[in-house]
């Protein structure tokens, strides 16, 4: 299955649009951020970037035609309306990028990418729940893109894997698409682990969502702090794979 990251403002326009590309690629979803999008390139290795402008800053547009401009081996498909390319400067033809204007529908724009990837646009009537339920939804959060990398190459034949790179995308990709597992990485600067796990904990929406933390701190008082946390695992990093597949095992199946 082809890989799309998806870069946007999580509205319900952008959310609807995801829905309707999960029965055709493995879909990223990435805020505009430059510290994320560029992390995220690197982990995912999508195949096609598409990006959402409505509601994003000039800051974050000026980024991200910068890192366009750095991929140009990488296919992009722009959506926006004509007022939006124009006060983001981006009329001007621009190699392997496709723009679409809004108003569009979202077949068509799962149509587009289909064609800018080379594959064939299968119309799907199976609604994006009965994919959910086939596939259980695992989230890995972790500062350290080769950690990321490895764990989607893991897991993802079996499960849909989404990726964050700190704690306040974890949130965001929480709220837009909840999943069955969280793994989370303890020690992150910033929102460190703690602190998701206590806002998890805190919010009905995800208050039984189970979590596993993984540290690398192996001090025996360090781990009891942890512990005090109530997490549903903990694993020792550097992680073994026989250890995240049994606390998958265990907690999702």
């Amino acid at each position: 299955m082809k890989r799309v990251l998806f870069i946007a403002e999580m509205n319900g326009i952008a959310k609807n649009l995801n829905e309707e590309m999960l029965p055709h690629f493995q879909v990223q979803l990435c805020a505009a951020d430059k510290e994320y999008t560029e992390k995220l390139i690197h982990i995912f290795e999508p195949d096609i970037v598409l990006i959402f402008l409505n509601q994003l800053n000039h800051a974050d547009v000026r980024h991200l035609k910068t890192l366009l401009e750095g991929k140009e081996s990488m296919p992009a498909v722009i959506i926006g309306s004509k007022y939006e390319f124009r006060e983001y400067g981006l009329d001007a033809e621009t190699v392997n990028v496709q723009k679409l204007f809004r108003p569009v529908k979202n077949p068509e724009i799962v149509r587009a990418i289909c064609e800018r990837l080379g594959v064939e646009y299968v119309e799907c009537e199976t609604v994006v729940q009965d994919k959910k339920d086939r596939r259980k939804h695992i989230l890995f959060v972790d500062d350290n893109p080769l950690l990321l990398r490895s764990m989607k190459s893991l897991v993802s034949d079996k499960y849909r894997v989404s990726l964050a790179v700190s704690g306040a995308q974890a949130f965001e990709l929480m709220q837009q698409d909840r999943p069955d597992l969280v793994f989370l990485d303890y020690e992150m600067p910033g929102i460190n682990g703690k602190v998701v796990l206590r806002a998890i904990r805190a919010n009905e929406k995800f208050s039984s969502l189970p979590v596993v933390l993984l540290s690398a701190v192996a001090d025996r008082n360090y781990i009891q702090e942890i512990l005090t946390l109530k997490p549903n695992g903990y694993i020792l990093k550097p992680a073994r794979q026989e250890n995240i597949l049994a606390m998958i095992e265990k907690h999702v199946g």
